[in-house]
């Protein structure tokens, strides 16, 4: 008599796990729909069938007409567009600048070009490679025309100049 219980529930659960199955790709059928109104209509008929089948008591595999599934198809085609990566072919020509997605480059060494100082006393670098940076802490922080100095990405989006042979950085934003 047990043994027969355990066959019986295998079969009721066998039924639930399909019926989910099948239930998952009816909602994704749904979601995959590019008109607000058909996509909630599929969605609307998709909670009805779940819950009369819940009503019921039993594990019923909801099914959507096969014309809704094949008028989904060439929508999904249509829509289908290829990623492409790019993928900058001088990775310091950009360093500093505001991406989406930006690559841990660690630290980028460069040569001072020019140093002048703005009307608070921060100063304004230009680099060899044509880049501007400004400082934007009130620190003092001396640098000379070609010197080396590195740069490298700081917390919360923001940078940070220093040099090997010193002990002590400063904040900067790329103007240029």
């Amino acid at each position: 008599m047990r043994l027969t219980w355990i066959a019986a529930a295998l079969i009721v659960a066998s039924t639930t796990a399909q019926a989910n199955t099948g239930l998952e790709q009816q909602l994704s059928i749904c979601a995959v729909k590019s008109d607000k109104l058909d996509r909630l209509i599929c969605f609307d008929d998709l909670a009805a069938k779940v819950q009369q089948a819940n009503a019921n008591g039993h594990a019923v595999a909801v099914t959507l007409p096969a014309v809704a599934a094949q008028a989904t198809a060439p929508a999904v085609q249509s829509n289908a567009v290829p990623v492409v990566s790019s993928v900058p072919q001088n990775p310091a020509a950009d360093f500093g600048l505001q991406k989406t997605v930006e690559e841990d480059l660690g630290k980028l060494y460069f040569e001072v070009a020019a140093v002048t100082k703005d009307p608070y006393g921060k100063f304004i670098i230009t680099l060899n490679n044509g880049q501007v940076w400004k400082q934007t802490e009130n620190d003092r922080y001396k640098l000379n025309k070609g010197q080396i100095i590195y740069i490298e990405k700081g917390a919360l989006s923001s940078f940070l100049l220093g040099t090997d042979n010193r002990n002590s950085t400063t904040r900067v934003k790329r103007l240029k």
